[in-house]
């Protein structure tokens, strides 16, 4: 696919990481992460376990939209009886990376091309760095992401062959649509300047192609996936979600929902993290007590 090439980088280019300590739990360590990424230094956490057996498994997490790289703390104090790490990184203009002014999901469709593929970039440099992480397997390296998360997740997980397995909520391919559909607060200004540019659908999702991952998401096969939508999504209109699940190849788990773009946290989470004991064999008995 010529797309993917879009997502090649120097894989030889230093990393340069830097390490420090945040916080100290019972069962688990925070750390910042700084690295080199596709164009500048990317910030990022790393959670490691203190119960268990090195080497962990590592869950890669991108958050939605608006969000940080610190909304990946609450799943590992969620799942921290699991003796999992997770890795997360702030996307392209949020966190450490907010600029005034700049939104990733641009209304110039270029740079909203660019902004995704500058995150994925970052993401799949954030893989190279947990291999150099003597604590963490890179034979177990997993997704998890929603929303935003969910879609550049998607796309992150079809070219990144690190990847071994993959829970994604809330997601949406073909993007001309979901633009066309989304009650999201950034997508009329995109609609606008399309309107302005005289643009057809079709030629916008044209534009969108090489960054929509329902182009991409059948390449995460054979390696296992699962799927969480709400039926009634109006953020990440429902429509887009099905048709990217019914894009990607077995083996796939996929849950509906009755509810719109919140979905049953407690629910989700129960059934992401049995998906990735059963794949990445920890021997435990937990129980998430979502609510401790």
């Amino acid at each position: 696919m010529e797309y993917l090439k879009l997502y090649e980088y120097d894989r030889s280019k230093p990393l340069d990481p830097e390490i420090s300590t945040v916080k100290e739990h019972d069962k688990y360590m925070v750390y910042k992460v700084y690295y080199n990424g596709c164009k500048h230094r990317v910030p990022a956490i790393l959670t490691v376990p203190k119960i268990g057996s090195k080497p962990y498994p590592c869950i890669v997490f991108l958050h939605g939209h608006g969000g940080h790289k610190e909304d990946v703390l609450a799943l590992a104090e969620f799942t921290k009886d699991y003796g999992y790490a997770f890795f997360s990184i702030d996307a392209v203009y949020h966190g450490e990376r907010r600029e005034e002014g700049k939104e990733i999901y641009s209304p110039n469709l270029e740079e909203l091309k660019q902004n995704i593929v500058e995150t994925v970039i970052d993401m799949r440099r954030g893989v190279d760095f947990l291999e150099t992480r003597p604590e963490i397997d890179s034979g177990r390296i997993g997704y998890a992401g929603g929303s935003m998360g969910g879609i550049i997740g998607a796309l992150f997980i079809s070219v990144e062959p690190r990847i071994k397995a993959a829970v994604i909520t809330v997601p949406g391919g073909k993007l001309s649509l979901m633009i066309k559909e989304s009650q999201h607060h950034t997508v009329p200004a995109i609609r606008e300047r399309i309107k302005e540019l005289g643009l057809s659908w079709e030629e916008v999702q044209r534009i969108l192609d090489p960054v929509d991952p329902i182009n991409f998401i059948e390449l995460f096969s054979p390696r296992p996936l699962q799927i969480h939508i709400g039926r009634f999504d109006n953020i990440v209109p429902a429509e887009t979600g099905r048709l990217l699940a019914e894009k990607a190849k077995q083996p796939k788990e996929v849950y509906w929902y009755d509810v719109g773009h919140g979905l049953p946290l407690d629910v989700v989470l129960k059934r992401a993290m049995e998906f990735f004991k059963n794949i990445f064999k920890l021997n435990n008995n937990c129980r998430i007590d979502i609510y401790g």
